[in-house]
C-alpha cells in the first residue's frame, strides 16, 4: 500500500509537468495573437489588445495553470508530510497545512481567470468607446484581484512557508532536492514581499524565477517517489 500511493503521487507530480509546459506554450500564443507581436506577460493591457482569439487559448492556458502548476500536487503536499513528519513533528503539520492552502488558493485564482478572461477578452474587441474602457478596467481590476491580492499577496507567501520549512526537513535525506525547495520558497516569498510593498520588479523576478524552477522540483520529487530509495513513509497499515 505505501509503494502503489508513493508511485502514484510520484506520477501526477510528473504529469504535473506537461500542464505547466503548456500553459507557458498557451500564453506565449496568446501574447502573440491579433495585433500583438511581441511577447510581454506582464502588460494586461497588451493581452486584451491581442484579441478574443488570445481569450479562448488563455481558457485553456489557464486551466493548463490550475493543473500543472496546483492541482496535480495537491497529493505531492501528503506525501512530504508523511515521509518528513518523523524527521520534523512539531513543524511538519504547520508545513503541509500552508502547502495545501497556497495550492487551493493558486487553483482558486487560476479557475477564476479561466472564466474571466475569455468573455471579458471577446467583448473588448467587439466593443468600442466608453463601453471598450469598461471593459478594459473590469478586466484589469479583476485579474489584479487575482494576481495581486490571492496569488501576490497570499498564495506565494504560503509556498514560501511551505517550500522553505519542507526544504529544511528534507536536507537530511535529499540534500540536493532540500537545496531546491528552500530556493523555490525563497523565490516565492520574495514574489509576496514584493507585491505587499508594491516593489512589482522585484515580484516579478520572484514570480519568473517560481514559474521555471516549480516545475523542476515537481519533476524531480516525483522520480525520486517513483524510484522511492530511502523514501519510507509513516503511514497507518
Amino acid at each position: 500500500m505505501h509503494d502503489s500511493f508513493r508511485k502514484a503521487v510520484g506520477w501526477l507530480s510528473v504529469l504535473s509537468v506537461p500542464f505547466a509546459i503548456a500553459n507557458f506554450g498557451l500564453t506565449s500564443m496568446a501574447s502573440m495573437t491579433g495585433s500583438a507581436d511581441t511577447l510581454d506577460f506582464t502588460d494586461l493591457g497588451h493581452f486584451l489588445e491581442a484579441g478574443a482569439g488570445a481569450g479562448h487559448l488563455m481558457k485553456w492556458a489557464w486551466l493548463a495553470d490550475l493543473l500543472g502548476y496546483y492541482l496535480l500536487l495537491v497529493p505531492a503536499a501528503f506525501l512530504l508530510h508523511h515521509w518528513l513528519k518523523n524527521n520534523n513533528p512539531y513543524w511538519i503539520g504547520i508545513f503541509t497545512f500552508c502547502g495545501l492552502a497556497y495550492l487551493f488558493a493558486g487553483c482558486i485564482g487560476a479557475a477564476i481567470l479561466a472564466k474571466t478572461w475569455p468573455p471579458l477578452m471577446s467583448a473588448y474587441a467587439n466593443a468600442d468607446g466608453p463601453i471598450r474602457e469598461t471593459y478594459r478596467i473590469v478586466f484589469t481590476h479583476s485579474t489584479d484581484l487575482v494576481n495581486g491580492g490571492i496569488w501576490g499577496y497570499l498564495e506565494f507567501l504560503l509556498a514560501g512557508i511551505w517550500w522553505t520549512g519542507v526544504g529544511f526537513t528534507m536536507r537530511s535525506e535529499r540534500k540536493a532536492l532540500g537545496m531546491l525547495t528552500i530556493l523555490l520558497g525563497g523565490f516565492s516569498t520574495l514574489a509576496s514581499l514584493g507585491h505587499i510593498f508594491a516593489v512589482i520588479p522585484v515580484a516579478n523576478v520572484g514570480l519568473a524565477v517560481y514559474l521555471l524552477l516549480s516545475p523542476v522540483w515537481a519533476f524531480w520529487l516525483g522520480v525520486s517517489a517513483i524510484r522511492g530509495k530511502g523514501m519510507k513513509l509513516s503511514l497507518p497499515g
